[in-house]
């Protein structure tokens, strides 16, 4: 089957690579329309099936089946269960069974490749895995750690997923034949038939997966950065943005985004209080966009809260009108919306955890704080930037030529179409 990258090929009725990811909305979600959407515009045929959200790309399909209300309800109580036994203030964990089974044939009958994103509490592993033949190559793009432990989603301080996941701090209940040590199990027994591939979309993601022990059952792990349309988030003239969206010209305005402003991974609260202390001798305007209820703030604050915004074109102007984009997150797998923002000329403040120092280079296309969760680290890098504008324009522009240079749709794309052709044609 021919993927070359250099002649395109017209589409055909037998699509050769299937997409699978649970939901549409959040990091994964986007990154893996993105991916689909990057190697349509190659020619590549391509797939993506979905649980929930709606699409409107070319050859994408939501997976109906199981969607009676008796189904919704059950999908809502296993959920509920999954949530009542982890510590909320720890990360996301999910079991790899799931209350239906599903086999490759239901969903991706003729795929010759499967590439899988965020697939919990969608597909369960078991059956899914045991139906898909041998030569079929399995390639998962790893959004999280989820797949290379033993339940949770991102392991945090916790190093256990390097040699067997027992003892969980994620779960309320923890031993040494606790959930996770019988999730580690499963994988193990199911990875080890499959036709592994796993790809970190950052340099720290791939390290994890190489650490851990459930790593060694693929047959090889890479890095293929994600990668941003960089026609559809471009900058616009701050200026402009700015009066736009009403913003004083004279005030240095901070954006933040997050799909929910709840998630305590995000550290909005640790923003939050890091813009009061600099509020007492600068004039703020903080815009914020992403679902859920903005916290208290100096009333000294002016505060733009565009809620969820689901155009480019929208979120472009957001990220424009903003002198820094703040991340604060605990940890991040990759940085989707930092991504975004440099794709749109602002620098970018964030700590220097996880993949987003693959982004954003110190002092060249933002500030990395290192204190991880630190307000007064985080203020640090506030105050650094708030007083040296001119710097500033300076990194937003190497921002955007680095997203250009390093993270463009086509470069991944291409990077998959290479992985493909690799797997295929062996």
């Amino acid at each position: 089957m021919n993927l070359s990258i250099n002649t395109p090929q017209p589409y055909i009725e037998m699509y050769s690579v299937c997409h699978l990811t649970t939901e549409l909305t959040g990091g994964s979600g986007i990154a893996t329309q993105r991916i689909h959407k990057a190697l349509l515009a190659k020619n590549i045929s391509s797939k993506l099936v979905f649980r929930k959200g709606t699409s409107q790309l070319l050859h994408s399909n939501r997976d109906h089946r199981h969607t009676s209300i008796i189904w919704r309800n059950l999908e809502s109580i296993a959920t509920t269960q999954q949530w009542k036994q982890i510590d909320s203030e720890r990360s996301l964990f999910t079991k790899p069974q799931w209350i239906y089974q599903t086999k490759l044939q239901d969903i991706a009958p003729k795929a010759s490749l499967i590439n899988l994103h965020w697939i919990s509490r969608w597909l369960d592993q078991p059956s899914f895995f045991n139906s898909i033949p041998s030569d079929i190559p399995v390639v998962w793009s790893l959004h999280d750690m989820n797949p290379i432990t033993g339940g949770c989603h991102h392991a945090l301080d916790c190093d256990r997923f390097t040699s067997h996941c027992a003892n969980c701090p994620s779960l309320k209940k923890s031993g040494d034949r606790d959930q996770s040590w019988q999730n580690f199990e499963i994988k193990a027994k199911l990875y080890q038939k499959l036709n592994l591939h796993l790809v970190g979309n950052s340099t720290w993601t791939t390290a994890q997966a190489q650490k851990s022990a459930l790593g060694k059952y693929a047959r090889s792990i890479r890095t293929i950065h994600l990668g941003i349309d960089t026609n559809e988030y471009q900058p616009i003239d701050k200026a402009i943005a700015k009066a736009a969206l009403k913003i004083n010209p004279n005030q240095l305005a901070i954006a933040f985004a997050c799909a929910d402003l709840s998630d305590r991974n995000k550290n909005l609260a640790i923003l939050i209080e890091a813009i009061n202390e600099l509020a007492k001798h600068q004039l703020i305007t903080l815009i914020i966009f992403g679902a859920g209820q903005i916290p208290t703030l100096n009333s000294q604050i002016n505060i733009i809260s565009l809620g969820h915004l689901s155009s480019s074109h929208l979120q472009s102007l957001a990220y424009s009108a903003a002198d820094i984009f703040v991340m604060p997150s605990r940890i991040e797998s990759f940085g989707l919306t930092a991504l975004e923002a440099m794709a749109c000329g602002t620098p970018v403040l964030a700590f220097r955890t996880g993949g987003i120092p693959d982004l954003v280079h110190h002092r060249e296309t933002g500030w990395l704080a290192d204190q991880i969760s630190s307000v007064q680290s985080l203020y640090q890098g506030l105050e650094w930037l708030a007083h040296h504008p001119q710097e500033c324009l300076a990194m937003g522009k190497a921002a955007r030529d680095r997203v250009e240079k390093e993270f463009s749709s086509q470069l991944m794309a291409d990077r998959y179409i290479s992985l493909y052709q690799e797997l295929l044609h062996r």
